[in-house]
C-alpha cells in the first residue's frame, strides 16, 4: 500500500511540474484557434544571437540573487499596437514567470486626442495642445519617444498619472522615469502623494523615486517661459524591482518613416535600455500603392539602423504583418455594395521584411504565416478576431497575436536554456 501510494505521488508531482512547464511556456489568456498554423510559431533567428538576453532573463529566476536586475523590452509599432491588447498579453505572463519591474512606458494619448489602453490613465488640468507622429495637421510640435507631445497652452504643468484595474489590485510603482522636451532641469515636481523633486538624467529624462508604492502621482510645475513651452511624451512606472519592463509605443497609422522622421527617437528609447527592440509595422505600408519595395526597404533600414547605433545592446525583432483586406464599392442594381478583396500588397511587405531580416542577421517573426497566410483573413472575421474593416482586430484576436508572440519567445529561450544545460 505504501509503495502504491509512493508512485501515485511520484506522477502527480510530474503532473503538477508538466502543469506549470506548460503554464510557463504558454500565457494561458486565450484559446488559440485551430486555423493557426502553431507548428510555423517560431523565431527565425538568422544567426542572430540572443545569448546575452536570454542569460539576462535566467538571471532574473535567480532566487539568491539580491541585487534587482531589470530587463527591459520595447515594442514599437502601429494601430495593432496602441491599443495595447496584444503587448498586454506578451507583458503580463512574461513579468508572471519573470518578476513584475513596472508597466513600463506610458503615454498621453488621450490628450493627444487618440485611444490608449485600458490600463493606465493620463489626466491634465487645464488646456492643452498637442502633436502626433502621423499626420501634417498634428504637427506643431516636436513629438518624442511614444509617438506624441502634450504641451500646456498656459505654460502650467499639472498632471496626474495613474494604474488602473478592474479590481482592487492596482499597479503599484515607486520610481517615475518622465520624457519631456530637452530642458537643462526640468521646471516641475510630484506633489501628490508625496512632495519628490526629480533628478535630471538626460536633457530629456528627469527620475523620480520615492520609498512607498502608489497606483497615481500627481505632477505640477511651470515652463520656464510660455515662449519655450514644455511638451511632455510620457513616463515609465517602474516598481524598483527584479523583473521585465515591456514598454509599448504605439501609433494609429504609423510607418517606418513616421518613427524615423522623430528628431532623436532612437536616443530616447536608448534611455530605456532595452535588451530586445520589437518592430511591429507594415500593415499602413501595405496600403500606400506607390510604396515601393526598394523603398520600404530603404525605411526599414534609416529605423534600424538608428536603434542599432544607439541601442547596440539590444536585439531587433522584427515581425510580419497579418493579411488584411481592402474595401470595395461596386453597383448592383443602382445600389451601392461594399465588399472586401485580400490586400496584395501585404505579401510584398512581408517578403521586404524577412528579406531584409536574412540581410542583416535579425531575428524575424512570420506572423502573416502563422496567422494563416493567404485567405487568412476572411478565417479571422468569422472568427469573430478581426473587425469589420478586415485590417484592425478585435481584443480578442489582438490577444491570441500576442499569446502566440509570447509562446514563440518562450519557445526559443526554453531551447536555449536546455541547451546550455546540456
Amino acid at each position: 500500500m505504501k509503495f502504491r501510494l509512493s508512485v501515485i505521488g511520484f506522477f502527480f508531482v510530474v503532473a503538477v511540474l508538466a502543469v506549470q512547464l506548460c503554464a510557463q511556456l504558454t500565457g494561458d489568456t486565450v484559446t488559440v484557434p485551430s486555423f493557426l498554423k502553431k507548428e510555423k510559431n517560431v523565431i527565425e533567428f538568422n544567426d542572430a544571437d540572443w545569448s546575452a538576453l536570454f542569460d539576462g532573463m535566467v538571471r532574473l529566476q535567480n532566487d539568491t540573487d539580491t541585487v534587482p536586475r531589470v530587463v527591459a523590452m520595447v515594442h514599437i509599432g502601429d494601430s495593432h499596437v496602441q491599443a495595447g491588447f496584444l503587448t498586454e498579453a506578451v507583458r503580463l505572463p512574461l513579468q508572471r514567470r519573470f518578476g513584475d519591474a513596472g508597466r513600463g512606458l506610458v503615454v498621453p494619448l488621450k490628450l493627444a486626442k487618440t485611444n490608449e489602453p485600458r490600463d493606465y490613465s493620463v489626466v491634465a488640468d487645464g488646456s492643452w495642445n498637442f502633436s502626433r507622429c502621423v499626420g501634417r495637421k498634428y504637427s506643431n510640435y516636436t513629438p518624442g519617444v511614444g509617438g506624441i507631445a502634450i504641451v500646456p497652452r498656459n505654460g502650467r504643468i499639472d498632471l496626474t498619472v495613474s494604474t488602473l484595474s478592474k479590481t482592487d489590485d492596482c499597479a503599484g510603482f515607486k520610481k517615475v522615469r518622465l520624457f519631456h522636451a530637452p530642458v537643462d532641469s526640468f521646471p516641475g515636481v510630484i506633489s501628490e502623494p508625496f512632495l519628490v523633486e526629480g533628478e535630471t538624467l538626460l536633457p530629456f529624462l528627469t527620475h523620480f523615486s520615492w520609498e512607498e508604492s502608489v497606483c497615481s502621482v500627481h505632477l505640477t510645475g511651470e515652463a520656464v517661459s510660455k515662449e519655450t513651452p514644455l511638451a511632455i511624451y510620457g513616463a515609465s512606472l517602474e516598481t524598483g524591482e527584479s523583473g521585465i519592463l515591456y514598454h509599448t509605443i504605439g501609433n494609429n497609422g504609423a510607418f517606418y518613416s513616421s518613427y524615423a522622421a522623430i528628431p532623436g527617437f532612437s536616443e530616447q528609447v536608448a534611455a530605456l535600455s532595452p535588451s530586445l527592440i520589437v518592430l511591429s509595422l507594415g500593415t499602413n505600408e501595405s496600403f500606400s500603392t506607390s510604396l515601393t519595395r526598394d523603398e520600404l526597404y530603404k525605411q526599414i533600414d534609416t529605423v534600424v539602423s538608428s536603434l542599432r547605433k544607439d541601442c547596440p545592446q539590444a536585439q531587433i525583432l522584427l515581425t510580419t504583418p497579418a493579411e488584411c483586406a481592402r474595401r470595395r464599392v461596386r453597383r448592383v442594381n443602382k445600389k451601392r455594395r461594399v465588399y472586401y478583396t485580400p490586400n496584395a500588397r501585404v505579401k510584398l511587405v512581408r517578403e521586404t521584411i524577412r528579406s531584409y531580416a536574412v540581410e542583416h542577421r535579425l531575428a524575424c517573426w512570420d506572423w502573416y504565416e502563422i496567422a494563416g497566410g493567404e485567405g487568412s483573413s476572411s478565417q479571422w472575421r468569422k472568427a469573430g478576431f478581426m473587425a469589420y474593416d478586415r485590417t484592425h482586430c478585435t481584443e480578442t484576436g489582438y490577444r491570441v497575436q500576442g499569446e502566440m508572440l509570447y509562446r514563440a519567445l518562450m519557445k526559443a529561450y526554453q531551447e536555449y536554456v536546455d541547451r546550455v544545460a546540456q
